[in-house]
C-alpha cells in the first residue's frame, strides 16, 4: 500500500502533460487513497501505459475508472482499457474517449467473454490451413458474422457460451463456416438473377442462405471432425418441419451443391425458417456479391495480362509465336498444379498465374475459354487490405503513393496487445544501379563460385533413374542384355530397354529480406550486394523459387519495402541492376517487414517456405512515442512477428554481422535459427552455403 505522498508524486509524473492550474491530481488522489492495495496496484499498472500513449487519455481513464474499481476485478479492467487503447490506435482520441465512457463489459460477461483480438493470431493460420484464396479477418460492423468472400467479418467479442474455451471454439466454427460459404460455391455470378425470379426476393434470399448454411455444415463435419461434434450438438435443439428435415438430409449428403439448394427453395417458401446455429453468420448476400463481381472482372483482366506476358517470355517454350495460336487449359484435381499448353507444347505458368487461376476456378467452377485470350500489360495489382480512410490523421506524414500500401498491426509488449493498423508499408521498385558489380563479383569470386555451383548441382541432382522404360534418355544396358538373352533363347524380347530420368521437384520458396538501413554504409553494403549476386545466381541455377526485398523505415508511417526480385520474376536480367541499386537509407523497423514477408510467402504453394533476414544490427526506428522503436519494444515486436510467421508454417532464419547480436537473437529466432558472422567479408562466401544447409535437410 503506497502512502499519499507517493501516490501524489506518481500521479503528477504520469499526468503532468494533461494538468493545468485548474486541473490538478487532487480529486484523483482523494479517490486513490481510499482504494485497497490490490485496486491501487491495478490502477498504477495501467496509468503509465496510458500516459505513454496519450496523457489526456490517461487522465480521462483515471477519472472514469476510479469510481468503478470497487466493482471491477483486474481482468475486467484490463479488457475495458485494452478496448479503449485499440480504439485510440484505430480512430483517435475522441473515439477512444467515447469508448471509455461506454464503460466496462457487463458483469455477467467477464468470465466467459472473449475478444476477437485475443484469438485473431490463432484464426489467421487456421483459415490459411483450410485452403482456397487468402482471407483477411476483421471485426464485424454488424451484430453478427458475415463474409464478403475476401474478408471474414467476426464479432469483436463473443460471450454466447459460458466459458472462454467454448467461445474460442465458436470463433473457429464461425471462421470455418464463413470460409466454407466462399470456398464451396454459395456465391456465384448468376445467383442474383436466379433469386430475382421469386416474387419475394428477401424471403427467397433468406431461405437460400439457410439452405446453404446446412450444406456447408455437412461439408465441415466431413472435413473437420473436431468441429463436427460441436456443430452436431448445436443443431440437436433445432426445430425442423418435415419439409426442412427432408431438405437437410439431401444437403448434408456428399455431392450436394448450391444448385441443389436453389432447386429445394420453391418447396420451402411456405415453411417456417429454422433458427440459425451459433456458428452461422448473418444472412447477408450483397457484400459477398459486390466483392465477387468486382474480383471476377479484375481477375479476368489480370489473368489475360499474365497469360500474355508468359507467352511473350516463351518459358519454357523456345518457339516463335504465330498469329492465331491459342492457349489450352487443363484443369487438375484439387491440390495439383494447373498446366497450360500452346499448340500441344507444355507451358509452365508463373506462380502468380497459378494462384490467380485457382481463385478464378473457385469463383466460376471452371476456366472460361474467353479468358485464354492474352491481353496487354496494365497496372493492376491486388493488395492484402484496402488502404484505410483514416477518420482522424494524427500523424506527421501522408504517403504520396496510392498503390501497394498495406497497414499492419504492431505488438506492444507493455500493454500485452497489438496496436491496430499501426504501421503503413509501401511496396516500391528499387532504383536500378550500375550492374557492373555483377560481373566484378563473379570474377572476384570465380574460384568460390565454381565450388558453390558444384554443391548446388549436388543438391539439385536428387534425380532418380527409372529402369526398364519404353522411352528414355539412355539405354538400360542391364535390360538390353537380358532382352538379348531372351531373344537368343527364342523368347519374345522385352521392349523396355531405356533409362528415364525422373526429376524430383524441389518444393521450396525462399524470401530474403535485406537490411537497407543507414548503418550498412561502406564495405557492409558492398558485401551485401556481392552476397546477393552469388546467392541469386546459385538459386537461379538450382531453380528454387525465391524473392529478394530490401527494407528501410523512417517512423511507422514510412516503412518502405523495395522489390529487388519478386516470386513472379523469372529472369536475372532485371535482377542484376536491382542488386546494384541497393543503398543504405534510414532505420530498421523489423516487425512490419517480417509480417509483410509472411504474407508474401503464404501466397506461395511450397512444402518448405523460408524467410531469411540479412541484417547488420538490432531492430530500431525513429518515433516520438515511447522514446522510439528501440530496445525491448522493438525486440518484442520483432519476436512476435517471427512467432506469427512460424505459426503459419514459415521457417525464419537470420544472418547477421552485429557482434552484439547474441544478446538478443536467441530470444528472437531461437538458438539454432541464426548465424553470426564475425567478419563482414565472410558474407559473400557463406550465404549460399547457409541456404544449401537450410534446404537440404
Amino acid at each position: 500500500m503506497r502512502s499519499e505522498a507517493e501516490l501524489e508524486e506518481q500521479l503528477e509524473e504520469w499526468l503532468a502533460a494533461a494538468l493545468s492550474s485548474r486541473r490538478t491530481v487532487a480529486p484523483l488522489l482523494a479517490q486513490c487513497v481510499r482504494l485497497s492495495a490490490e485496486q491501487q496496484r491495478s490502477l498504477l499498472h495501467w496509468l503509465p501505459i496510458l500516459s505513454r500513449i496519450n496523457p489526456e487519455l490517461a487522465y480521462q481513464s483515471a477519472q472514469q475508472a476510479l469510481p468503478q474499481l470497487g466493482q471491477l476485478d483486474e481482468p475486467s479492467l484490463g479488457l475495458w482499457l485494452t478496448a479503449v487503447i485499440d480504439r485510440y490506435d484505430q480512430q483517435g482520441l475522441q473515439s477512444a474517449l467515447l469508448r471509455l465512457r461506454e464503460g466496462p463489459l457487463r458483469l455477467q460477461q467477464r468470465q466467459q467473454s472473449l475478444l476477437l483480438d485475443e484469438v485473431s493470431a490463432l484464426l489467421h493460420p487456421f483459415v490459411t490451413a483450410l485452403g482456397g484464396r487468402p482471407l483477411a479477418i476483421a471485426a464485424s460492423d454488424q451484430p453478427g458474422a458475415y463474409t464478403n468472400t475476401a474478408t471474414l467479418f467476426l464479432p469483436a467479442s463473443l460471450d454466447h457460451l459460458p466459458t472462454q474455451a467454448g467461445n474460442r471454439t465458436l470463433y473457429q466454427a464461425l471462421a470455418a463456416h464463413l470460409w466454407g460459404l466462399g470456398r464451396f460455391g454459395t456465391f456465384f455470378p448468376q445467383l442474383d438473377a436466379q433469386l430475382q425470379q421469386f416474387p419475394d426476393l428477401a424471403q427467397a434470399t433468406r431461405i437460400y442462405l439457410v439452405l446453404e448454411d446446412t450444406r456447408i455444415d455437412g461439408l465441415l463435419c466431413r472435413l473437420l471432425p473436431g468441429l463436427a461434434r460441436h456443430i452436431t450438438a448445436w443443431g440437436q435443439s433445432r426445430l425442423l418441419t418435415p419439409a426442412w428435415q427432408q431438405a437437410v438430409q439431401q444437403l448434408i449428403a456428399p455431392g450436394a451443391s448450391a444448385q441443389q439448394s436453389l432447386s429445394l427453395l420453391p418447396h420451402l417458401l411456405g415453411e417456417a425458417v429454422p433458427a440459425p446455429l451459433p456458428c452461422h453468420g448473418l444472412p447477408l448476400l450483397q457484400p459477398a456479391m459486390t466483392t465477387l463481381l468486382k474480383r471476377i472482372a479484375e481477375e479476368r483482366q489480370r489473368f489475360r495480362q499474365l497469360l500474355g506476358a508468359s507467352l511473350e517470355r516463351r518459358t519454357p517454350l523456345e518457339m516463335p509465336l504465330v498469329a492465331g495460336h491459342t492457349a489450352e487449359w487443363h484443369p487438375p484435381e484439387e491440390g495439383m498444379i494447373f498446366n497450360l499448353q500452346l499448340e500441344g507444347q507444355p507451358l509452365r505458368p508463373p506462380d502468380e498465374l497459378q494462384l490467380l487461376t485457382r481463385s478464378i476456378v473457385q469463383d466460376l467452377g471452371q476456366m472460361p475459354p474467353e479468358y485464354l485470350s492474352a491481353a496487354g500489360a496494365a497496372d493492376y495489382r491486388p493488395g492484402v487490405l484496402p488502404v484505410r480512410q483514416a477518420q482522424e490523421d494524427r500523424h506527421d506524414f501522408t504517403p504520396a503513393e496510392t498503390k501497394n500500401l498495406f497497414y499492419y498491426d504492431e505488438w506492444d509488449y507493455q500493454r500485452n496487445n497489438y496496436r491496430k493498423a499501426w504501421c503503413l508499408l509501401c511496396e516500391r521498385p528499387i532504383a536500378p544501379g550500375d550492374d557492373k558489380i555483377v560481373q566484378e563479383t563473379l570474377q572476384k569470386y570465380q574460384g568460390v563460385w565454381q565450388g558453390i555451383r558444384r554443391r548446388f548441382e549436388m543438391l539439385r541432382g536428387d534425380d532418380q533413374w527409372q529402369r526398364r522404360q519404353l522411352h528414355g534418355d539412355e539405354v538400360d544396358m542391364e535390360a538390353f542384355l537380358h532382352a538379348w538373352s531372351e531373344r537368343q533363347a527364342g523368347q519374345e524380347m522385352d521392349e523396355r530397354l531405356f533409362l528415364a530420368r525422373q526429376r524430383r521437384q524441389r518444393q521450396v520458396a525462399a524470401l530474403l529480406l535485406v537490411d537497407m538501413s543507414g548503418s550498412t554504409k561502406g564495405w557492409v553494403n558492398q558485401a551485401i550486394r556481392e552476397s546477393l549476386v552469388l546467392f541469386s545466381h546459385a538459386l537461379h541455377h538450382l531453380q528454387d523459387r525465391f524473392a529478394l526485398y530490401g527494407f528501410s523505415s523512417m517512423t511507422r508511417k514510412q516503412c518502405h519495402l523495395y522489390t529487388i526480385k519478386s516470386f513472379a520474376q523469372q529472369s536475372l536480367a532485371a535482377l542484376e541492376p536491382a542488386i546494384a541499386g541497393i543503398q543504405p537509407l534510414d532505420y530498421t523497423r523489423m516487425g512490419v517487414f517480417i509480417r509483410h514477408a509472411t504474407h508474401l510467402l503464404n501466397q506461395q504453394e511450397a512444402k518448405t517456405r523460408l524467410l531469411i533476414t540479412l541484417s547488420d544490427g538490432k531492430p530500431e526506428d525513429y518515433d516520438s512515442f515511447l522514446g522510439g522503436y528501440r530496445g525491448d519494444y522493438a525486440i518484442e515486436d520483432t519476436r512476435m512477428a517471427l512467432l506469427e510467421a512460424r505459426r503459419s508454417g514459415i521457417h525464419p532464419f537470420c544472418i547477421t554481422i552485429d557482434r552484439e547480436a547474441r544478446a538478443y537473437l536467441s530470444r528472437l529466432y531461437g538458438p539454432a535459427r541464426y548465424v553470426l558472422l564475425e567478419d563482414v567479408r565472410q558474407l559473400p562466401l557463406r550465404i549460399a552455403d547457409i541456404y544449401r544447409k537450410l534446404t537440404s535437410g
